[in-house]
């Protein structure tokens, strides 16, 4: 399984995953360093970790950012709704990375410079030109060196999660009962097309008609690999989550 970063520009990345946040901030203290940036109050805590206000707003703003370009509305009442969506949502997947950040480091899961330099040139690369990567930036509140340290952390959860699913398998009697399903699936569509008085050609019925087993045995074993595997992640999270010591603090 490859959650590859470098296949979407980077608002629909932001939009559609909704993980590529800014880093969690480090190990918590009682307030931040004198010589850090004042981050503002702390929105949580993982396992004695902060998460600060500064970049809980800073998310919220990018996420907000990429759904105005959907054509999604912020002002009204129902916009007050989307943003305490939008907060709920980005607060939680904070958490679920920091969560995920920690257990990476007690794994020693680490992931080169060399392999974050090559996702961004990757990602640079999906712009016709640097100026319209660079507006993206803007519009997204990244500097290149912030994006990089997103990828860092991105890449670094897809490592861990990878490792988490590396043994799942598809037994080959599930892949013929998803396409007995499938098989069941069109016989009583044209069922019903039928009983609806629609009538088809042969060609029609042919265009229609499911592929045969073998040459889509492949495409349907991927699609369970990964519906399992996701089944187990969100397991493994729900399990960091449970075993965590979380307070949410606003």
């Amino acid at each position: 399984m490859k959650y590859s970063v470098n296949k979407k520009t980077l608002w629909v990345l932001l939009l559609v995953t909704g993980l590529l946040f800014t880093a969690c901030g480090s190990p918590a203290t009682e307030e931040p360093a004198e010589e850090e940036v004042n981050m503002g109050e702390p929105v949580a805590s993982v396992n004695g970790e902060l998460i600060y206000e500064t970049q809980f707003q800073q998310v919220i703003e990018r996420m907000m950012w990429t759904y105005e370009q959907q054509g999604m509305d912020f002002s009204g009442e129902e916009g007050d709704e989307l943003r305490l969506q939008v907060e709920e949502s980005v607060l939680d997947h904070l958490i679920q990375q920091a969560l995920l950040i920690q257990e990476a480091e007690k794994l020693n899961l680490t992931v080169s410079d060399e392999d974050v330099d090559a996702e961004f040139e990757s990602l640079r690369s999906q712009f016709d030109t640097e100026e319209a990567f660079q507006e993206i930036l803007d519009n997204t509140m990244f500097t290149e060196e912030e994006l990089k340290e997103t990828l860092k952390t991105e890449m670094t959860i897809e490592s861990l999660l990878e490792s988490v699913v590396e043994e799942i398998e598809v037994a080959e009697e599930d892949i013929e009962g998803m396409y007995a399903s499938y098989e069941e699936q069109f016989q009583a569509q044209m069922e019903t097309m039928e009983e609806d008085g629609e009538e088809l050609t042969d060609e029609e019925k042919a265009a229609m008609a499911l592929p045969p087993y073998e040459e889509i045995k492949e495409e349907l074993r991927l699609q369970l690999l990964q519906e399992k595997q996701q089944e187990v992640m969100m397991a493994y999270v729900d399990e960091l989550m449970e075993s965590s010591e979380i307070e949410k603090l606003i």
